[in-house]
């Protein structure tokens, strides 16, 4: 009942609005993401709204993977668990997290990963982690690189900035179907994972 409250009301119809009264919110790409079967969402970390705007803009039901320490946080961690955002352990290996995200792409659902694992203090765009691939390649999902720029001015930090959203296409990964899930393999796919946030970064600075 949360879930569906959140998603149908508060996301679309108050904290979407709220956004752009404040700021100038340019998205592109959304049509990007595709309108169903599984598919992971990878985007750069520069501020805690980066999740926020996307759950706000995506219309399918999507689940988001997040720190531990936040389900630590009193009412915090209750909430978030009732609106498909569900914990992971960073620096080891939580099988939990790999179980739930497996279940998500199963049923068809999107999974959202920031891949940088924390969010970058200089906004430069850091070195990957390996989740995103091992789960992509897994269910054989497709992987939309999503770009944000300036979400660290979000109100209130600061009214009337430009904050865009870049959806890209998704990732061209025939090279890796039918590959064994290795090392070497998570290794060049998140290279490639990392390489399509860049693609998207230099196109971003040419418009």
């Amino acid at each position: 009942m949360l879930y569906q409250f959140v998603y149908h009301v508060v996301a679309p119809w108050i904290v979407g609005p709220f956004l752009k009264l404040f700021n100038r919110v340019e998205v592109k790409g959304l049509d990007c993401i595709p309108a169903q079967g599984p598919a992971v969402i990878i985007g750069n970390h520069i501020s805690l709204w980066d999740p926020i705007y996307l759950y706000c803009l995506i219309r399918r039901r999507s689940y988001f993977m997040a720190k531990a320490e936040l389900f630590d946080i009193p009412v915090i961690g209750f909430l978030l668990r009732r609106i498909n955002v569900f914990p992971v352990k960073r620096n080891s290996l939580d099988r939990q997290a790999l179980k739930k995200a497996a279940q998500v792409l199963e049923q068809g659902h999107l999974l959202v990963i920031f891949p940088e694992g924390s969010r970058s203090k200089t906004g430069e765009l850091q070195p990957f982690k390996q989740g995103a691939a091992l789960f992509a390649h897994r269910a054989g999902a497709a992987v939309v690189p999503v770009l944000f720029e300036n979400t660290t001015k979000t109100f209130p930090r600061a009214i009337g900035q430009k904050i865009r959203i870049i959806c890209g296409d998704p990732l061209d990964l025939t090279e890796f179907q039918g590959r064994k899930s290795d090392a070497a393999l998570l290794d060049d796919m998140t290279d490639r994972f990392r390489q399509g946030i860049v693609s998207l970064q230099k196109e971003a600075s040419r418009a």
